[in-house]
């Protein structure tokens, strides 16, 4: 019945819907439990905003007025959580005034003499907001007509005495200075101000609407760019500022904007960094400079996680997840985290301090699992040590410092104690600490200031200057304590928003964690292009590799064949991975599958020579094309047909050629007999002695795999068997390759039209059917494509197009360095290099859909896409010249 409703009603009334869906989403566990109460919520939604209603305006009503209170009533919405009031004196600026759970209710100060204006947002979920409401006036005055005349006498004079100030956004101008707002598609938020006299910082606040003020940061400069925002909602900024670090003064009125609503396509999408490679773009100082700029100082102290070491995660809870596999325990991580917190709660009563150590942690854990508590705490220890690296940054840092004779220390809040931290830092190339101070060792911490105090009856007298990555712990603690600090910005704050979603929970971290640190620690910079290949390449060919490599064992294969172009990074990184299976990389291309099945298919051959030819940007003389394609001697039957060898072939003339090849067809296939024998000896050299071998390539009809199969066990009767895989296969059409797939004829990773149809049907929708283009990109090698034989045996090519080569050999390099670098931080735990299709994908769909990037720095690689048959001085097709043709070029501009 309820689901006969919300077809029916609900999906055909967008307001219904979406107000529905906020309450689910803001209920989810009272909708597992109390599904009667969901289903009166959207029966009282579908009346209230039937469609008759649906564009309706709350109302707002004055139920009773006293003295300075008003009684009033907002209108009730089924399911409603809270409703924001917000209030105005002159009708234009309203201010958030306060929050209420129920739709009646009384405000308090609404007299002095004043007329109000009031309006509110209701909520279903406690996130999103409705629309405002109809607004309400509450008037104190006594004589209205008399008080609208000293309005207007008042904005006259504020008028005359200042200047107008224009904007979207809301600019407030006071005694201490001008703070502006401004929201910037795809960037966030610049929240800018003029700097005050005196002032050495300045602490930014932020308040999403209807909820409280949290701290952003503390800098000492005039701008900050709020990236953690989210589309539609309006946020609320103050600032102050302090001349001495202790006593602080409100900069100026708080100042609101709006931020635009994301522009980006579906879950998996986002920005790229438009003006450079990613590394280029956090402005951090060179690890040299930062050790340059404390060598005035005698102490040096550092924070510990996310600042000397990285965990190989985006969150670095998820070590966890992996522990509860080495425990065989479920849902481990939500155990281990819930008890940590249980045994601050417990130290907070008992010590008045919420640190505690690892063993108390792992008596609650033992609670909940049995485990013994002193193993556990021993296991956890040693996945830190397993897991947890050095940050190739602040390794530069610490040895310059060190060399410099400097006092160095580890100042961290943690549940480890300073001699387990001390092994930890061992292990990551942190060695010659003269103290290393943990919170748990003193019951007190950098965010309270009490280990600071510690630090400073240590090294009483001296200069000391802290380092790292949480602004409140590590900053402005630190600063408040009369103790300088330095900013090391999280690698993963500073990469979160380039990063691809949508991908299983650890996979997607790990990947996420290893490319922000890669990318944003500061240690190097790189290329766009190499970047490409470690963020987008490197995951996807990694898995794939790792998907091959266990159908090879799974079936007792000999030999990996890696076809194609693509197949030479796929061959490098599978030797990196696994160099004990024996591979080969073998030159192919359509056009000498098409030579060597002109016997079995005419179809592909006269697809591929006559009808790809005649759609093709560049024309090709029909001479040249007979010549080119080993058929010249057919060339003396042209005059029969009416046609010239200068002739360039065209729609008006396709028909005419097609009926000379076929009339001629036994002289075709004579012509490829050399061919034929010289592709026979080609695989027999590359397949030697192996009985089974897998054929790899990128995909996309399968006619190369296939067509290796049928050569090897058929036409030359080799004793070999093919198994046949592909990353990705797509349709041509709905029937064109149902029959193999159903057959199991190829093995698909990534997708088909039978496996992961949602990713075949998405990525065959997108971008006008060009991401099967886009994605041959990333794996490019830097040769040209490979045409057949010539009539002394000799290898025959395309046009290379040596313009791509030096970007493309970044690619690979980035690619290699991924895979290198996934590898080494997870080679205790092999299962993690097991990665699904659905995941390898994701990196490359987020990437297609920032078409604007990739005009930018592919639009000029060029491809001969089999130019053999132009003219002689061809000219190649640009990647923005193939986007426009596709009506792709608008799109991305």
């Amino acid at each position: 019945m309820k689901d006969w409703f919300y077809d029916r009603i609900v999906r055909r009334n967008e307001r219904i819907q979406k107000e529905y869906e906020r309450y689910v989403r803001g209920h989810l566990e009272e909708h597992k439990k109390k599904r009667w109460k969901h289903w009166l919520v959207l029966l009282g939604l579908s009346w209230k905003y039937r469609n008759s209603q649906k564009n309706r305006i709350h109302t707002f009503v004055l139920v009773k007025q006293k003295k300075d209170s008003a009684k009033v009533r907002m209108e009730w919405v089924p399911g409603a959580v809270c409703y924001n009031i917000y209030l105005s004196t002159d009708g234009v600026k309203y201010h958030f005034l306060q929050k209420e759970k129920h739709h009646v209710c009384t405000l308090q100060g609404m007299g002095n003499g004043k007329m109000y204006f009031l309006k509110y947002k209701v909520s279903l979920d406690g996130r999103f907001y409705s629309e405002f409401s109809e607004v309400l006036t509450v008037s104190a005055v006594q004589n209205k007509e008399l008080y609208f005349m000293e309005q207007l006498s008042q904005k006259l004079e504020k008028e005359n005495g200042s200047s107008d100030m224009k904007g979207k956004n809301r600019n407030q101008n006071t005694a201490a200075g001008i703070m502006t707002a401004e929201a910037k598609q795809g960037e966030g938020i610049r929240i800018s101000w003029k700097r005050a006299s005196g002032a050495i910082h300045y602490n930014l606040y932020r308040a999403e609407e209807g909820k409280p003020y949290i701290f952003l940061i503390q800098t000492e400069k005039d701008s900050y760019m709020d990236e953690k925002i989210i589309g539609g909602i309006s946020y609320e900024y103050k600032l102050k500022y302090t001349g001495d670090g202790k006593k602080y003064h409100d900069y100026s009125i708080p100042v609101s904007v709006t931020a635009p609503a994301e522009k980006y396509r579906g879950g998996n999408s986002g920005p790229l960094p438009e003006k450079g490679a990613e590394s280029a773009g956090d402005g951090r100082i060179s690890f040299m400079h930062l050790a340059k700029g404390m060598m005035p100082y005698e102490v040096i102290s550092f924070d510990v996680f996310d600042t000397l070491i990285f965990r190989p995660f985006e969150h670095p809870y998820d070590l966890f997840v992996l522990e509860g596999e080495e425990l065989d325990i479920m849902d481990f991580c939500e155990i281990r985290r819930s008890a940590e917190e249980e045994a601050r709660q417990n130290s907070r009563l008992k010590r008045g301090n919420r640190e505690v150590t690892l063993e108390e942690i792992y008596d609650l854990v033992a609670d909940e699992t049995g485990i013994d508590p002193k193993e556990g705490a021993a296991l956890e220890f040693s996945m830190e040590c397993r897991l947890c690296y050095g940050n190739p940054y602040m390794l530069e840092v610490f040895h310059i410092l060190k060399e410099q004779g400097k006092i160095l220390v580890a100042l961290s809040d943690m549940y480890l104690s300073a001699a387990k931290m001390e092994k930890l830092l061992s292990c990551c190339g942190y060695e010659g600490f003269d103290e290393i101070i943990v919170s748990c060792d003193y019951n007190c911490s950098k965010r309270d200031g009490g280990l600071y105090d510690v630090l400073k009856k240590k090294y009483a007298g001296r200069t000391i200057v802290h380092v790292g990555d949480h602004p409140v712990s590590d900053l402005e603690s630190a600063r408040k304590k009369g103790i300088d600090a330095r900013f090391y910005q999280n690698v993963n704050e500073a990469g979160r928003r380039y990063r691809a979603k949508d991908m299983s929970y650890l996979a997607g971290s790990a990947y996420r964690g290893i490319v922000n640190a890669w990318l944003h620690s500061g240690r190097r910079s790189f290329t766009p292009y190499y970047e490409v290949g470690f963020v987008y390449t490197g995951f996807y060919c990694m898995g794939f590799c790792q998907w091959i490599a266990r159908y090879v064992r799974e079936h007792e294969l000999e030999k990996v064949l890696f076809l194609a172009r693509e197949g030479d990074i796929y061959q490098k990184v599978f030797q990196e991975m696994y160099p004990d299976i024996p591979t080969e990389y073998v030159l192919w291309s359509r056009i000498p599958v098409v030579k060597t099945t002109v016997r079995k298919n005419r179809h592909p051959y006269l697809l591929q020579i006559v009808h790809h030819k005649v759609n093709a940007l560049y024309k090709s003389m029909i001479g040249t094309l007979l010549e080119r394609t080993g058929i010249g001697r057919l060339k003396a039957y042209l005059p029969d047909y009416r046609l010239k060898e200068e002739e360039f072939l065209t729609p008006g003339n396709e028909k005419v050629l097609r009926e000379l090849l076929l009339d001629h067809w036994d002289e075709v296939c004579s012509c490829y007999e050399a061919d034929d024998t010289y592709i026979r000896s080609y695989l027999e050299r590359k397949i030697q002695n192996a009985k089974k071998a897998a054929v790899v390539d990128v995909g996309w009809s399968g006619n190369n795999v296939l067509q290796v199969k049928y050569l090897v066990e058929e036409a030359y009767g080799m004793d070999c068997r093919i198994h046949c895989l592909l990353a990705a296969a797509r349709n041509v059409n709905d029937t064109y390759m149902a029959g193999m797939m159903q057959r199991k004829r190829v093995e698909t990773y990534i997708f088909s039209n039978m496996y992961n149809k949602g990713l075949h049907d998405t990525h065959q929708e997108e971008n006008k059917k060009l991401n099967s283009f886009f994605f041959e990109i990333l794996t490019q090698s830097s040769t040209p494509t490979f045409l057949g034989f010539d009539q002394q045996g000799k290898f025959l090519y395309d046009i290379p197009e040596v313009e791509n080569y030096r970007h493309n050999r970044e690619i690979h390099q980035g690619t290699l360095d991924f895979v290198k670098e996934y590898q080494k931080r997870f080679r205790d735990f092999p299962f993690m290099l097991d990665i699904s299709g659905h995941d390898a994908y994701m990196p490359f769909q987020y990437f297609s859909r920032n078409l604007l990037w990739l005009k930018k720095y592919f639009g000029n690689y060029i491809f001969g896409r089999d130019l053999f048959a132009t003219g002689e001085e061809a000219v190649m097709e640009s990647v923005s010249e193939v986007m426009k043709k596709a009506g792709l070029w608008e799109e991305g501009s």
